[in-house]
């Protein structure tokens, strides 16, 4: 699978084995392997493809 870790821009791990990723008009609804969701205040600075790494800048 290509599940990848969700970090804040500075670095902070915020959830891991993130399989979806939402854009909503006010932030990013998060969803993992376990189909757990979670939505965050941002935007979506940064996909890192290669090391399997989301970066959000929050608000």
């Amino acid at each position: 699978m290509c599940e990848s870790n969700l970090y804040s821009d500075d670095g902070e791990l915020l959830m891991e084995d993130v399989i979806l990723i939402e854009v909503l008009d006010d932030g990013i609804k998060a969803t993992d392997i376990l189909n757990t969701s979670r939505e965050f205040r941002g935007s979506l600075t940064r996909l890192d493809l290669d090391k399997h790494r989301i970066y959000i800048r929050l608000q």
